[in-house]
């Protein structure tokens, strides 16, 4: 191919792009964002952070192949809280904060598993990615650590890895005890940065597609002032779900994470009786 024709086939890449873009553009209403994916590497001297206080660093070698952060349980202890985390960088870092503040002192086995795109996991995010790497995910944790009961928290773009990674456990008959989904979604975009973001269809999360039976109990927890994903989702999907919603007045959607109070919400469902009304 000539320098002449590799221009015309760039300019008509470009074009349908534009094309495509604008096709977008009809359904762009249905879901909020495009949101950048904001994955990215370890950061420099963060695995030594990661792994101080009993914490495990490891590999998932899938596929998809991802990077694992655990922590085992106290002695006598057999459950694991799962985190799924939200679409932005130091993904690890932030699972273990919320899963430390989340078993707050009672043993609990910790793990998160940050998936393609994110914290050194390599290939490229997209929904088929995430919920690949949720299956393999729990598959994988199920396989080493043998649990006897999982607990899965999904935040934002995580809900859609948790509600998958709940269908997985549930297939190979080992359901998990509960599922809690903090600033959820029912339809939700995201694209690339720069300019491959602006001429692309962004991705479509579809977290309605995920509402069958055989999930366990479900609980959901928004904020009221969650800007990003609007409240107004974590009540539809709840809805759909059959699941109890929890609103937090004057909290955004990032604050959710930190909120003292949603945090004990969300801890309500790792007791003994289950997930509660």
């Amino acid at each position: 191919m000539n320098r002449r024709d590799m221009g015309v086939a760039a300019l008509a890449a470009a074009l349908g792009g534009v094309v495509l873009k604008f096709g977008w553009l009809d359904r762009r209403s249905e879901a909020p964002g495009p949101f950048p994916y904001d994955g990215a590497p370890l950061a420099s001297g963060s695995e030594a952070r990661l792994t101080a206080g009993g914490w495990t660093l490891s590999d998932v070698n899938g596929p998809p192949r991802q990077r694992a952060l655990t922590r085992a349980p106290a002695p006598g202890q057999t459950r694991w809280l799962v985190f799924f985390g939200g679409n932005g960088p130091g993904y690890l870092e932030e699972a273990r904060s919320v899963l430390e503040a989340l078993d707050a002192g009672r043993g609990f086995g910790l793990a998160a598993v940050a998936p393609p795109g994110f914290d050194g996991s390599p290939g490229r995010p997209s929904p088929q990615s995430l919920r690949a790497g949720a299956e393999a995910a729990v598959r994988w944790l199920v396989a080493t650590h043998r649990p006897e009961e999982l607990q899965l928290v999904g935040f934002s773009m995580g809900s859609n890895a948790a509600l998958a990674a709940a269908h997985a456990l549930a297939k190979d008959g080992r359901p998990a005890r509960g599922v809690v989904l903090l600033a959820p979604f029912t339809l939700m975009d995201v694209t690339d940065k720069g300019l491959c973001g602006l001429l692309r269809t962004p991705d479509r999360y579809d977290n309605l597609s995920l509402v069958s039976e055989g999930l366990p109990p479900v609980r959901v927890l928004h904020g009221l002032a969650d800007a990003a994903l609007p409240p107004a989702h974590g009540e539809e999907l709840a809805r759909r779900l059959g699941a109890p919603f929890h609103s937090f007045q004057g909290v955004g959607h990032a604050e959710l994470l930190k909120h003292p109070a949603a945090l004990a919400e969300a801890s309500k469902s790792f007791s003994q009786s289950g997930v509660t009304e």
